[in-house]
């Protein structure tokens, strides 16, 4: 298994060895409610991907059992604290935009208290996440109309292809950048 995202400073770092994140069916599967993000060969490949930004648009085949939704908002989280950049995360509802952001919350919540302390939270809501100094992660429902408001450093799309108008979304978003 190749580590090097694992034991170099980044965001895979961070997930599998400053963090943790709570899992809801824990008795039925007889694991700890608290875990650290998984070690898992094709998160190496993944992040690297996320992290050289080198395309307009990068587009990752989905699971519920490869986590992609988890990875993509853990590297949003990381982006934010440490790189002060803004994510914005467009998805099918409301319902599904609180749902993502409480990943971020739990990465924030469930990291090591000296983190928490020298990137604190300054506002925190049911859809966003802003870290004092800059730095922040927002959740939306679908709609071209609504990431409009944004100039995120990156922008992702849960289930982009269910998405109503979600190519008129991403063609909005394209030009800033993100």
């Amino acid at each position: 298994m190749d580590y090097a995202l694992h034991s170099m400073p980044g965001p895979l770092y961070w997930l599998t060895t400053h963090t943790k994140t709570e899992n809801p069916q824990y008795e039925a599967q007889g694991l700890p409610f608290l875990a650290p993000f998984p070690k898992k060969d094709y998160f190496v490949h993944l992040f690297r991907a996320f992290l050289a930004k080198y395309r307009p648009a990068l587009f990752i085949p989905k699971s519920r059992t490869m986590l992609s939704s988890w990875s993509a908002l853990g590297y949003a989280t990381w982006a934010a604290q440490f790189r002060r950049e803004e994510t914005v995360v467009q998805t099918l509802s409301e319902d599904r935009a609180a749902h993502l952001i409480d990943y971020a919350r739990q990465l924030w919540d469930n990291q090591e208290e000296f983190l928490k302390q020298r990137h604190p939270l300054v506002r925190r809501s049911a859809f966003s996440l802003v870290w004092e100094g800059g730095g922040e992660v927002n959740a939306i429902p679908s709609g071209a109309d609504k990431i409009r408001a944004f100039h995120p450093t990156t922008c992702i799309q849960d289930e982009s292809a269910f998405m109503v108008e979600g190519e008129e979304a991403l063609n909005a978003v394209l030009p800033t950048g993100a």
